[in-house]
């Protein structure tokens, strides 16, 4: 009988899931929310951060930074001399922060695109929004569009990064759908456009999900001061209700839903934080 080597053991089981995203001790923006909504419906996931900080730059005390290309490239490096990116079933990338990040990520992306070219790639390009503007550097915009953009199966940007993907303003929904349109291609089968809404002044947010063959709105009511990573949660679920095998406009009503009530759940408690609640059962939900 060949003995057990729990370090083999340990290693046996690939990941499902890499998501690459920014990363804060406290807080629950890019894969300090996502993993756990990821492992909250059993994927095994892999979180590579981009940045890592204290908590979120709003917050006055903020500490940390991009972690360095290096490190960066190791840890990628990392992954596949262990073999953990062999049976993928999906890839998420959020706050890449930096050209460079975006520069190295597209080329590990082409790489496993090219070693698995059914696998789920889902693309927030996270730049910026209505109220802040730009919070990357401009120049990120290049790097989706032209080389991040092709790669992916779908996106997710709110209106400000759409309208930064597509070069022009956005104001009604027509222009929002025309323009989502335009982003797809023979990988890209799906734009999801959140905070869709332009009248800052609108009780209610829209969701505007494109594809090839459907429009499909979702609109919910707009909570006031939701905390930060509302998007990378919607993202992460949305992530998690496709691979369950959800058809898009079930995924993004699901993930929509499931955001709305985390939001809620934030104000209703004062935390300003997203969490993952734990259910007597054992189970997990939002």
């Amino acid at each position: 009988m060949t003995p057990r080597n729990p370090q083999t053991e340990r290693l046996a089981r690939t990941a499902d899931i890499i998501s690459v995203q920014s990363q804060v001790v406290y807080g629950s923006v890019g894969n300090s929310i996502a993993l756990a909504v990821l492992v909250k419906h059993g994927w095994h996931t892999l979180a590579v951060p981009t940045f890592l900080l204290s908590n979120t730059p709003d917050n006055q005390g903020c500490y940390g930074g991009e972690i360095p290309d290096a490190w960066f490239s190791g840890f990628l490096q990392g992954i596949k001399e262990r073999k953990q990116d062999t049976q993928l079933r999906a890839v998420i990338t959020g706050y890449l922060g930096s050209t460079s990040k975006a520069e190295q990520v597209f080329a590990w992306l082409s790489q496993i695109r090219a070693e698995n070219p059914r696998i789920l790639i889902v693309v927030d390009p996270v730049m910026g929004d209505d109220d802040t503007g730009f919070y990357v550097d401009p120049d990120l915009t290049y790097w989706y569009r032209n080389h991040l953009l092709p790669l992916a199966t779908g996106l997710t940007p709110n209106r400000f990064e759409l309208e930064c993907l597509v070069g022009k303003t956005l104001i009604t929904e027509r222009e929002i759908i025309t323009s989502a349109l335009t982003l797809l291609n023979d990988k890209t089968q799906w734009v999801v456009v959140t905070s869709a809404s332009h009248n800052e002044h609108s009780q209610m947010l829209k969701i505007i999900s494109v594809s090839a063959s459907m429009v499909h709105i979702v609109e919910h009511e707009a909570l006031p001061n939701p905390p930060k990573g509302t998007g990378d949660h919607f993202t992460a679920e949305l992530t998690a209700g496709l691979l369950s095998g959800l058809p898009l406009e079930k995924a993004v009503e699901t993930a929509s839903e499931l955001t709305r009530l985390c939001v809620q759940d934030s104000l209703n408690d004062g935390t300003g934080m997203l969490y993952i609640r734990k259910l007597n059962s054992g189970e997990f939900e939002c």
